[in-house]
């Protein structure tokens, strides 16, 4: 198990906040029982929470108090006119009246309404911390986004792909990465039209060679493509979505040599 992946994945918050599955709550007992640094991640969120909780906590204003009361009415029950005829006329039962004191009443509307409002600030501030918790996760799988690129670039050669006469100042960058892998950046070519696909070659002992399809939809403007070997050029063309097996060379738009 990865355990930096592990703890930035969002279980732990999911945990202190009450939002794991008994399953997810189990595995992750376990490991805690076992990693000392997972036990520590756990302990460091639930201090923040603490901490966030203290610092937001909000006293109900006292208005709202006095308006409730003012709609609550504790005066004495109205007398009930009329005969009462007893079901048993052998039987005799002696009640005793006990009526609330009204200080009591009082003091339990209080404390209601004081318990309903501190559970609307409890659930008002779990929904912020899982947002926050929600907002760290994906900043966190941008970072590493950043930093799988930067060593990716720092590792590769770069190939500018310049635009063929038939389309000047068209422009793409391809970044052969020391496992041979490549990858393509798009930085100034128009947008493919509909049913159409821009498809990466690899000159390799003078014939083209298939690098596959550039997807426009996806958010990365950096995609990886297929791995090569001994490539001396690189060249882009339009081609019918899905690519064909040879290039159309009068659709051929940029090009470089390495």
């Amino acid at each position: 198990m990865d355990i930096k992946n592990y703890i930035s994945s969002g279980v732990i918050e999911d945990y202190v906040l009450g939002n794991c599955s008994q399953e997810e709550s189990s595995i992750l007992e376990c490991v805690m029982a076992n990693n000392p640094e997972v036990k520590t991640a756990v302990l460091e969120y639930q201090r923040i929470l603490e901490e966030f909780a203290t610092k937001t906590a909000i006293t109900p204003p006292n208005h709202i108090k006095l308006e409730l009361l003012k709609k609550l009415d504790f005066s004495a029950p109205k007398e009930m006119s009329g005969k009462i005829i007893p079901l048993q006329t052998n039987r005799v039962e002696q009640k005793t009246s006990y009526q609330i004191p009204t200080w009591i009443k009082v003091a339990s509307v209080a404390v209601l309404f004081g318990l309903g409002f501190l559970g609307y600030e409890v659930n008002s501030k779990n929904t912020e911390l899982e947002q926050i918790a929600q907002n760290n996760t994906v900043l966190a799988t941008k970072v590493t986004n950043l930093e799988e690129m930067n060593s990716m670039m720092q590792n590769s050669v770069k190939i500018e792909l310049k635009g063929v006469a038939n389309h000047p100042n068209m422009l793409a960058d391809v970044y052969w990465h020391t496992s041979k892998k490549v990858f393509l950046e798009i930085k100034n070519l128009p947008a493919a039209p509909s049913g159409k696909q821009y498809q990466l070659w690899a000159i390799v002992d003078g014939k083209p060679v298939d690098m596959g399809m550039y997807s426009a939809n996806k958010s990365s403007t950096i995609q990886e493509m297929k791995s090569v070997t001994n490539a001396k050029a690189f060249a882009i063309t339009l081609e019918k979505e899905g690519g064909n097996p040879t290039p159309t060379m009068d659709e051929m738009y940029v090009m470089g040599t390495i």
